[in-house]
């Protein structure tokens, strides 16, 4: 059984930091959609490009994120990446048309790609193990979760200036813990691995596959899983809401328990991954069914518990295979996930319109998840060496 990893105390509260300042930016327009529309004189589900804008700009910094981290060291770009996030939401609140805001949304998403990713490559340098960077990622889950909540209650207040105000905030008062951490300077001579290069790897793209299956099909799903329930089930929207939301509120916990358990018994992290295919397939197929409520409520549990499972271990184990670049590799793996996010997302809402009332599209997430399922990554690219300090 694992002992607990040694970790700088300070460098990981402001690898944590990092990921707040940075993470709160991915839901904060969404909660006050009515007071940004009206302001812009838009439709409603423009307004739905805010965070579209942010996941997209995400998606192409991942290819240059490990070039930059090969200079940079994590914790000083992830200081770039949050006060990039809160000079793009400052300059929003001085006005200009809907193009202008969704320009600095980009600059956003930039933020929030560079910033999660230097919150994980800094744990790492830490001397981080799965147990770290699944809590690492349950916080930075959590600050998006924390967004959704907080913004509606300023929106009736402060208007449509209110998410881009609490975000400059928040993002601000993780600055001061980011510059407490101690700085960990890049290896000299590393020799990086091309971003493509990382891309072909079979190897990255196990580890892909199911951090698609996992984290990807969440979002996709939490977006659409309200409608799937009104319109094919007896479910009201205020139920159908908390069943959908429950997805990644157990995200948010699930991260960390899967990171502790593979801290613990590092002999069962391919199980887990085996465990979360399963439970997102069963997930995914129970909620396209629009079932009975306790069915459904299983449903977003399980589809819960494999959202956030295998975060730990698919960090802690892509950072051992590649120790060159794990920034890169992060990046690599991640842009999949996002990938499978833009594409799928709006492909799963064309298929409400068709018969079984969005059933085909959730049945296609089953379906995605048990593929990811026959190439997860072998046990000894998970497990640390019987040697390592972390095992």
């Amino acid at each position: 059984m694992s002992t607990a990893g040694a970790i700088d105390k300070r460098g990981y509260i402001a690898a944590c930091a990092i990921g707040i300042g940075s993470s709160w930016n991915i839901t904060n327009v969404g909660p006050a959609a009515d007071q940004v529309a009206d302001h812009y004189g838009v439709a409603i589900a423009v307004v739905g490009f805010f965070t579209t804008a942010v996941f997209a700009a995400e998606f192409v910094s991942m290819s240059t994120i490990g070039r930059l981290l090969g200079s940079w060291s994590a914790r000083r770009l992830g200081i770039f990446a949050v006060a990039l996030c809160i000079a793009a939401n400052l300059l929003t609140l001085l006005g200009g048309g809907l193009g202008l805001a969704l320009a600095l949304r980009l600059l956003v998403g930039i933020g929030v790609g560079y910033g999660f990713v230097c919150g994980t490559v800094y744990v790492g340098q830490l001397g981080g193990t799965a147990l770290h960077q699944g809590l690492y990622g349950g916080v930075s889950l959590a600050a998006g979760g924390s967004a959704v909540a907080a913004v509606p209650p300023l929106a009736g207040s402060l208007g449509w200036e209110a998410p881009f105000i609490f975000a400059a905030v928040a993002g601000a008062a993780t600055l001061p813990l980011i510059f407490l951490g101690r700085e960990v300077r890049p290896a000299g001579g590393r020799r990086e691995i091309a971003f493509v290069a990382l891309l072909g790897d079979r190897r990255l793209i196990r580890f892909a596959l199911i951090h698609s299956a996992s984290f990807g099909l969440s979002i996709v799903l939490s977006n659409w899983v309200v409608n799937v329930l009104t319109e094919g089930g007896d479910y009201g929207e205020e139920t159908a809401g908390l069943i959908g939301a429950a997805i990644l509120v157990l995200g948010i916990f699930s991260r960390p328990g899967g990171g502790l358990l593979v801290h613990l018994r590092p002999a069962r992290a391919r199980a887990l991954l085996v465990a979360t295919v399963a439970f997102g397939a069963i997930g995914s197929l129970l909620l396209g069914l629009a079932p009975a409520l306790p069915l459904a409520v299983l449903g977003s549990v399980l589809l819960g518990i494999a959202s956030g499972a295998p975060f730990g271990a698919l960090v802690d184990g892509i950072t051992r295979v590649f120790p060159d670049s794990p920034g890169a590799a992060f990046a690599a793996m991640n842009t999949y996930a996002l990938a499978l996010i833009i594409v799928a997302t709006p492909l799963v809402g064309v298929t409400l319109s068709l018969p079984g009332d969005g059933l085909i599209g959730f049945a296609a997430a089953a379906g995605f998840c048990l593929l990811a399922g026959l190439f997860l990554p072998p046990q000894d690219l998970l497990e640390p060496p019987a040697d390592s300090p972390n095992a």
